[in-house]
Protein backbone atom coordinates (compact mmCIF):
# COMPACT_ATOMS: atom_id res chain seq x y z
CA UNK A 1 0.00 0.00 0.00
CA UNK A 2 1.75 3.03 -1.07
CA UNK A 3 1.61 6.45 0.82
CA UNK A 4 -0.38 9.71 0.14
CA UNK A 5 1.58 11.85 -2.67
CA UNK A 6 2.12 15.52 -1.86
CA UNK A 7 2.43 17.11 -5.05
CA UNK A 8 5.61 18.52 -5.86
CA UNK A 9 4.98 22.14 -5.89
CA UNK A 10 3.54 21.86 -2.09
CA UNK A 11 6.67 19.70 -1.36
CA UNK A 12 8.70 23.08 -2.38
CA UNK A 13 6.89 25.40 -0.57
CA UNK A 14 6.99 23.41 2.62
CA UNK A 15 11.13 23.06 2.67
CA UNK A 16 11.35 27.25 2.16
CA UNK A 17 8.85 27.76 5.00
CA UNK A 18 11.20 25.20 7.28
CA UNK A 19 14.38 27.10 5.75
CA UNK A 20 13.01 30.36 7.05
CA UNK A 21 12.19 29.07 10.40
CA UNK A 22 15.62 27.56 10.63
CA UNK A 23 16.85 30.57 9.81
CA UNK A 24 14.74 32.67 12.14
CA UNK A 25 15.83 30.44 15.20
CA UNK A 26 19.56 30.55 14.26
CA UNK A 27 18.96 34.59 14.28
CA UNK A 28 17.68 34.41 17.81
CA UNK A 29 19.95 31.66 19.29
CA UNK A 30 23.23 33.14 17.94
CA UNK A 31 22.52 36.44 19.30
CA UNK A 32 21.83 34.94 22.84
CA UNK A 33 25.04 33.09 22.16
CA UNK A 34 27.41 36.06 20.97
CA UNK A 35 26.04 38.05 24.20
CA UNK A 36 27.41 35.22 26.81
CA UNK A 37 30.59 35.18 24.85
CA UNK A 38 30.80 39.07 24.80
CA UNK A 39 30.27 38.52 28.76
CA UNK A 40 32.17 35.74 29.27
CA UNK A 41 35.17 37.79 27.84
CA UNK A 42 34.93 40.67 29.96
CA UNK A 43 34.53 37.69 32.64
CA UNK A 44 37.53 36.44 31.68
CA UNK A 45 39.80 39.39 31.76
CA UNK A 46 38.21 40.64 35.22
CA UNK A 47 39.41 36.95 36.87
CA UNK A 48 42.99 37.31 34.57
CA UNK A 49 43.95 40.82 36.34
CA UNK A 50 41.88 39.63 39.62
CA UNK A 51 44.81 36.99 40.14
CA UNK A 52 47.50 39.53 38.97
CA UNK A 53 46.93 41.85 41.86
CA UNK A 54 46.32 39.20 44.40
CA UNK A 55 49.15 37.87 43.59
CA UNK A 56 50.95 41.52 43.58
CA UNK A 57 49.40 42.71 46.91
CA UNK A 58 50.91 39.34 48.40
CA UNK A 59 54.20 39.60 47.41
CA UNK A 60 54.71 43.04 48.10
CA UNK A 61 53.34 42.71 51.46
CA UNK A 62 55.73 39.34 52.07
CA UNK A 63 58.55 41.61 50.55
CA UNK A 64 58.46 44.50 53.21
CA UNK A 65 57.60 41.81 55.80
CA UNK A 66 60.83 40.09 55.39
CA UNK A 67 63.67 40.04 58.10
CA UNK A 68 67.40 40.29 57.20
CA UNK A 69 68.93 38.03 59.99
CA UNK A 70 72.30 39.23 59.56
CA UNK A 71 71.14 42.32 59.85
CA UNK A 72 68.72 42.34 62.18
CA UNK A 73 66.37 44.66 60.81
CA UNK A 74 63.18 44.93 58.04
CA UNK A 75 65.27 46.32 55.67
CA UNK A 76 62.66 46.15 53.04
CA UNK A 77 59.90 47.80 55.35
CA UNK A 78 59.60 51.33 53.20
CA UNK A 79 56.98 52.70 50.83
CA UNK A 80 60.05 52.46 47.72
CA UNK A 81 60.64 48.55 48.12
CA UNK A 82 56.73 47.62 48.24
CA UNK A 83 56.36 50.23 45.09
CA UNK A 84 59.00 48.30 43.29
CA UNK A 85 58.03 44.59 43.57
CA UNK A 86 53.81 45.61 42.93
CA UNK A 87 55.10 47.06 39.92
CA UNK A 88 57.32 44.41 38.73
CA UNK A 89 54.93 41.84 39.76
CA UNK A 90 52.13 43.34 37.84
CA UNK A 91 54.22 43.41 34.66
CA UNK A 92 53.47 39.71 33.98
CA UNK A 93 49.75 40.87 34.04
CA UNK A 94 50.35 43.41 30.89
CA UNK A 95 51.11 46.67 33.19
CA UNK A 96 53.49 49.10 32.87
CA UNK A 97 55.18 51.21 35.16
CA UNK A 98 52.80 54.41 34.35
CA UNK A 99 49.97 52.60 35.12
CA UNK A 100 50.71 51.39 38.67
CA UNK A 101 50.76 54.75 40.87
CA UNK A 102 51.67 54.04 44.57
CA UNK A 103 50.09 56.50 47.07
CA UNK A 104 52.86 57.24 49.67
CA UNK A 105 50.57 60.06 51.32
CA UNK A 106 47.93 58.46 53.06
CA UNK A 107 48.10 54.41 52.99
CA UNK A 108 45.88 53.62 55.63
CA UNK A 109 42.65 53.72 53.99
CA UNK A 110 39.29 53.61 56.12
CA UNK A 111 37.28 50.80 54.51
CA UNK A 112 33.77 52.22 53.67
CA UNK A 113 31.95 49.46 55.98
CA UNK A 114 34.29 50.87 58.86
CA UNK A 115 35.73 47.41 59.50
CA UNK A 116 38.89 48.13 61.91
CA UNK A 117 41.24 45.61 60.41
CA UNK A 118 42.22 47.92 57.10
CA UNK A 119 40.32 45.50 54.79
CA UNK A 120 38.02 45.80 51.33
CA UNK A 121 35.53 47.38 50.62
CA UNK A 122 37.34 50.96 50.20
CA UNK A 123 35.51 53.87 49.21
CA UNK A 124 35.19 55.17 45.91
CA UNK A 125 37.46 58.07 46.39
CA UNK A 126 40.04 55.58 46.74
CA UNK A 127 40.30 54.53 42.97
CA UNK A 128 41.97 55.92 39.91
CA UNK A 129 39.73 57.57 38.40
CA UNK A 130 41.36 55.94 34.54
CA UNK A 131 40.32 52.87 33.45
CA UNK A 132 43.08 50.06 33.85
CA UNK A 133 45.35 51.76 35.84
CA UNK A 134 46.27 50.92 39.69
CA UNK A 135 46.60 52.66 42.95
CA UNK A 136 48.66 50.82 45.23
CA UNK A 137 48.38 51.68 48.94
CA UNK A 138 50.07 50.40 52.02
CA UNK A 139 49.73 50.72 55.64
CA UNK A 140 52.01 50.19 58.59
CA UNK A 141 51.36 49.01 61.61
CA UNK A 142 53.39 49.01 64.92
CA UNK A 143 53.47 46.33 67.55
CA UNK A 144 51.73 48.53 69.68
CA UNK A 145 49.14 49.41 67.13
CA UNK A 146 50.25 53.01 66.01
CA UNK A 147 49.53 52.82 61.99
CA UNK A 148 51.50 54.62 58.95
CA UNK A 149 50.44 55.43 56.13
CA UNK A 150 53.35 56.29 54.70
CA UNK A 151 57.54 54.72 55.77
CA UNK A 152 60.01 56.49 53.79
CA UNK A 153 62.86 54.61 55.01
CA UNK A 154 63.04 51.26 56.53
CA UNK A 155 64.01 50.72 60.32
CA UNK A 156 67.20 50.13 61.36
CA UNK A 157 66.46 48.17 64.33
CA UNK A 158 63.60 45.03 65.09
CA UNK A 159 61.13 47.04 66.58
CA UNK A 160 58.79 46.72 64.35
CA UNK A 161 58.73 43.07 64.92
CA UNK A 162 55.18 41.32 64.96
CA UNK A 163 53.62 44.20 63.41
CA UNK A 164 51.72 44.37 60.60
CA UNK A 165 52.23 45.08 56.77
CA UNK A 166 49.05 45.76 54.24
CA UNK A 167 49.63 46.09 50.64
CA UNK A 168 46.29 47.55 48.95
CA UNK A 169 45.67 47.43 45.35
CA UNK A 170 42.72 49.22 43.74
CA UNK A 171 41.79 48.92 39.81
CA UNK A 172 39.87 50.72 37.74
CA UNK A 173 38.14 47.74 35.59
CA UNK A 174 37.26 48.67 31.72
CA UNK A 175 34.67 46.82 30.27
CA UNK A 176 34.48 46.22 26.49
CA UNK A 177 31.96 45.00 25.26
CA UNK A 178 28.71 46.98 24.83
CA UNK A 179 25.89 44.34 26.29
CA UNK A 180 28.17 43.89 30.07
CA UNK A 181 28.50 48.17 29.81
CA UNK A 182 24.71 48.35 29.72
CA UNK A 183 24.63 46.39 32.41
CA UNK A 184 27.51 47.86 34.72
CA UNK A 185 28.44 51.02 33.12
CA UNK A 186 32.24 51.20 31.28
CA UNK A 187 34.13 50.09 34.15
CA UNK A 188 33.92 48.21 37.70
CA UNK A 189 36.21 48.45 40.89
CA UNK A 190 38.66 45.51 41.23
CA UNK A 191 40.48 45.56 45.08
CA UNK A 192 42.54 43.27 46.36
CA UNK A 193 44.65 43.08 50.09
CA UNK A 194 46.74 41.46 51.81
CA UNK A 195 47.96 41.55 55.08
CA UNK A 196 51.89 39.97 56.33
CA UNK A 197 52.92 40.27 59.96
CA UNK A 198 56.39 41.76 59.88
CA UNK A 199 59.27 39.69 60.48
CA UNK A 200 61.67 39.60 63.13
CA UNK A 201 63.42 38.00 66.23
CA UNK A 202 63.32 38.68 69.86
Amino acid sequence: MSGIKVPEGRMAVRRRKQRGQSLVEFAISSTVLLLLAMGLIDLSRAFYFSVAMQGAAREGARHAAWYSTNLRTNNFLQDSEIQDTVRQALSGAGFNASQVTFIGTNGCLTPSDSNSSGDKPYPQSAYPPTPQTIYAYACYTTPGGAQYGTLASAPQDNSWRLGDINVMLLMKFQLITPFIQGIFGNSINIAYNEHFTIQGKP
